[in-house]
């Protein structure tokens, strides 16, 4: 089963808490680090717009999934 397959069967507070592993490695460098950020800091404003758009959560979604599915596993995983 490939990467994205996986992610893309996740919710979107899941993807933010893999984004967030991200941010927070070690190993991660800087363009890694800042784009897990601003994601997860998209999540955020968008679960707080109780009318934001189906579409604007999808297009999140997409940007997530292929994000976290160039970074390696046990990086997302908060190893």
């Amino acid at each position: 089963m490939d990467r994205e397959h996986s992610y893309g069967d996740l919710d979107l507070t899941a993807l933010a808490d893999l984004c967030v592993n991200v941010a927070r490695s070690v190993s991660t460098d800087f363009k890694q680090s800042d784009t897990a950020h601003k994601l997860q800091v998209e999540w955020i404003r968008l679960s707080l717009d109780g009318a934001a758009k189906a579409e604007a959560k999808d297009s999140l979604k997409k940007r997530m999934v292929e994000f976290l599915s160039g970074v390696p596993r046990w990086m997302a995983s908060g190893v």
